[in-house]
């Protein structure tokens, strides 16, 4: 008997016991469903980490800070490992070092206040400086970022996510339009510096100085606005007498992004912090490979059950089937066609259930996107689909349904070929 013959009565049979065969599948369908599910979540979530990561910070740049030491809930920042101009310059002649790009932070409050479409804003805030060389290819040509302050004020430039939020919070909360690089762009406003709402002084502000935002970027940080490094480390020198700059982290160019792992291992022999594109990377794929790992795991035990259920259905259909087995060996039926009718049966259980249950995952996914983009604020780094609904992933979720499913039956189909005609006829 072929296989194709072996198919058509698998089915005949299943049609038998419908009931049955409806269940089998269903307990497929479920594991393949949250097997593909799972899956692709975590695919999904990986892929948009990575190309957030990617995007923003390049292989070949790596972030120098000091080094800390916690306890409890408290912080302390090594006393051997402050950055100066000094380290600044050790860092820059160590082999494969192109470029290094200090970012200061202003060491006294400062409050910003502005006018966005006729309303008054008020916010404590930081100020750091940051070389030019950081964000320029971020900015729109001719903004003069690092240039001397014209009559307009200081250059700015803010973070991309700082307009997320305002957008998602201080917008919706005061019905206000939303922001966009292009309508933030030449906004004017006023920093007032050294006075803020938790430090009022005297209630007047050691200087207060007019700034023009010219540009959005992801490399400044996130709560502040961010000027040049110049005019910063002035103001420190000026208002916080800092006879020598100290910068709160540096950026680190490599020529070539092999040297990156050499680099950051000469630069935490020296006493900082490394952190790098590609180690954070990795951290996503760490953590995204045990998500996915566990996801795996819950799909499989599923899977399992059901590769349980079928094995014993197809046990106890040996055993309601002894006659018809005996009568189909005694008409010229062989060992391998009773075991490949058990095997075919189970095949088209499997098949069925794995399809439904890809079907299931599919549309769940569907409906968790629409969910999830209706319920989280819209922010520009949310990506258009949390999962990864590759053709790897559903054909592997169809394989293994179908894979632990015949399994399943290989001990009921071998027991099924092992009966003796004679006897089972003669018993009845």
């Amino acid at each position: 008997m072929g296989p194709v013959r072996a198919f058509g009565r698998a089915a005949r049979s299943l049609r038998r016991h419908g009931v049955r065969a409806l269940l089998l599948s269903g307990g497929v369908a479920i594991g393949v469903a949250l097997l593909v599910f799972l899956l692709a979540f975590v695919g999904g979530t990986r892929k948009a980490l990575l190309d957030r990561v990617v995007s923003s910070l390049p292989i070949t740049h790596l972030t120098v800070v000091p080094r800390a030491f916690s306890l409890a809930v408290i912080k302390f920042e090594s006393p051997f490992s402050v950055l100066d101009d000094r380290a600044v310059e050790r860092i820059a002649a160590v082999p494969g070092v192109a470029r290094v790009m200090p970012m200061a932070g202003l060491r006294i409050p400062a409050q910003l206040r502005a006018t966005f479409f006729g309303q008054g804003f008020v916010t404590d805030t930081g100020v750091f400086g940051v070389e030019p060389e950081l964000v320029e290819d971020q900015l729109p040509e001719g903004t003069g970022f690092g240039e001397q302050p014209g009559a307009r004020g200081y250059p700015a430039v803010i973070s991309s996510d700082l307009i997320d939020m305002y957008n998602t919070g201080f917008a919706k909360a005061n019905d206000l339009p939303q922001l966009t690089p292009d309508i933030l762009r030449n906004q004017e406003a006023t920093l007032y510096l050294g006075f803020s709402s938790f430090n009022p002084g005297s209630g007047v502000a050691a200087r207060a100085v007019r700034v023009r935002m010219v540009g959005v970027s992801d490399r400044v940080p996130l709560v502040g606005v961010s000027l040049p490094l110049e005019v910063v480390n002035e103001w420190n020198r000026d208002l916080a007498d800092m006879s020598r700059p100290e910068y709160i982290q540096l950026t680190v160019v490599a020529e070539r992004a092999e040297e990156v792992d050499a680099i950051a291992r000469t630069i935490e022999g020296m006493g900082y912090t490394v952190t790098s594109g590609r180690e954070i990377a990795q951290r996503v794929r760490t953590l995204t490979d045990v998500l996915r790992a566990a996801g795996a795991l819950i799909g499989l035990v599923v899977l399992a059950v059901a590769g349980l259920g079928i094995a014993n259905a197809l046990l106890l259909s040996v055993l309601e089937r002894r006659h018809d087995i005996g009568v189909f060996r005694s008409v010229g039926a062989t060992r391998s066609d009773i075991r490949l009718l058990f095997l075919c049966e189970a095949a088209l259980v499997g098949l069925l259930g794995a399809g439904v249950g890809v079907a299931i995952a599919v549309g769940a996914a569907r409906a968790a996107d629409w969910a999830l983009h209706r319920v989280l604020p819209d922010l520009a780094f949310l990506p258009p689909s949390f999962f990864d609904l590759s053709w790897s992933v559903l054909a592997g979720g169809l394989s293994l349904g179908l894979f632990v499913s015949v399994l399943a039956a290989v001990s009921p189909a071998h027991r099924a070929a092992r009966l003796d005609p004679a006897r089972v006829l003669k018993t009845g």
